[in-house]
This record gives C-alpha cells, sequence and structure tokens, in this order.
C-alpha cells in the first residue's frame, strides 16, 4: 500500500497544476507555453531558449516548441544574440507585453500574495522541506539511473 502522505502530496501537485493549466487555457496557449512565457518574464535582461533550458529545467523540445507557439501568436520575436550569432535572444512583442500583463501578471501577483499569506517561518519551513525531497528523490533516482545506464 503507497504512503497516504505521499497520496496527498501528488493530489496536491496534480491540483496545482491543473490550476496552472487552466490559466494556460484562459489565455489561449498552451500549458509549455505558459509555462516558458513565465521563464521569459522572470528574467529581466535579455534570455535564450538556452537560459530557459538551463535554468528552468525544461527540456529543449518543450521549450522550441512552446517558442514556435509564441512566435506564431506573435507574443515573442528572436533577435540575433550580440554575444554569439549562432544563438539568438527571446523578446517579448508589444503585443506580447499586453498578453503578458492581461494573462502573466496576474498569476505572478496571485503566487507572491498567496505566499505572503504564509508566515515567514511557513515560507521557510516549504521551501526547506522541498529542497530536502528533491534532494532525497535525486538520491533515490540516481541509484535507479545508475543500474540503467
Amino acid at each position: 500500500m503507497k504512503n497516504e502522505r505521499l497520496q496527498q502530496y501528488y493530489a496536491i501537485w496534480k491540483e496545482t497544476d491543473a490550476l496552472y493549466h487552466k490559466f494556460a487555457q484562459i489565455s489561449g496557449i498552451s500549458h509549455s507555453a505558459s509555462w516558458v512565457l513565465f521563464c521569459i518574464t522572470q528574467v529581466k535582461e535579455k534570455c535564450t531558449s538556452k537560459d530557459i533550458i538551463d535554468q528552468w529545467t525544461i527540456s529543449k523540445q518543450t521549450v522550441h516548441s512552446a517558442l514556435k507557439e509564441l512566435l506564431k501568436k506573435n507574443i515573442v520575436t528572436l533577435i540575433d544574440s550580440d554575444i554569439d550569432k549562432r544563438s539568438k535572444y527571446i523578446v517579448l512583442t508589444n503585443y506580447g507585453k499586453k498578453f503578458v500583463q492581461k494573462y502573466v501578471t496576474p498569476i505572478e501577483e496571485i503566487e507572491e500574495k498567496a505566499f505572503e499569506n504564509l508566515s515567514e517561518f511557513e515560507q521557510e519551513v516549504m521551501v526547506n522541506i522541498a529542497k530536502r525531497y528533491l534532494f532525497l528523490l535525486k538520491e533515490e533516482a540516481q541509484k535507479i539511473l545508475d543500474i540503467i545506464e
């Protein structure tokens, strides 16, 4: 029998993901595109698809298909990097800036408000437990990966 608390955690995680999925549906973009757009808005300077892949641990294929969608909907555009000519910066279009204001900024605001409604102690505990869980999960996953690879 599976651990009941772990089942509760799965349910919370899935319900949270479903909430983000609903926001993506309302905005008319895919769930993946909404996450990539969120990542773009979190970077204060120019970003590349590699930055998103590396910093946010989103697969290369997911980022590229999401960018293709965002480009097609005129939410972002690509400009040449001044550092590496093989790389392109992802930039919000004027329409993209309005789109972000309408669909992304409100989500960021409710996330901040929800987090700020936790006490500092609860915030710290939440972050520390999430880090510890991730560490232990990676540790256990590595045992399987060592056998499979």
